[in-house]
């Protein structure tokens, strides 16, 4: 008898039992479908949408876009850029005031004082 014809007498044995779980691991099966039912029901409390009354409506929507802009690191670079935007207005470099003279033609000023009238409704 060769080595290949002993394997094939030992899947035929093999084969030839009908296998059938012991009460054991069923029991197993079973505490572990009995756990995952109660997770899926813990899942299902925690995911609920909790009732909010009506005042906090706002800070919900908020919070949301808050989390849709991405969470602190975003709005820290948001606030940073505003605040670079601001200072870049209010105190132009020279070669600003160049390239806003080269595309549009001319630099207007606009005092803020209130005592200059804005709108020409005066007089």
């Amino acid at each position: 008898m060769t080595e290949i014809d002993g394997l094939d007498a030992l899947f035929g044995q093999v084969r030839a039992q009908d296998p059938q779980p012991g009460d054991r691991l069923l029991a197993r099966i079973m505490t572990d479908a009995i756990q995952s039912d109660q997770q899926r029901g813990r899942l299902a409390r925690a995911t609920r949408t909790p009732q909010v009354p009506p005042g906090r409506r706002s800070q919900n929507r908020l919070a949301g876009l808050f989390a849709a802009l991405g969470g602190w690191p975003a709005l820290g670079g948001l606030a940073m850029v505003t605040g670079a935007g601001v200072w870049i207005g209010v105190a132009q470099p020279a070669s600003f005031t160049a390239i806003g003279s080269a595309v549009w033609g001319e630099t207007v000023t606009v005092s803020l004082d209130d005592t200059v009238d804005l709108f020409g409704l005066e007089g």
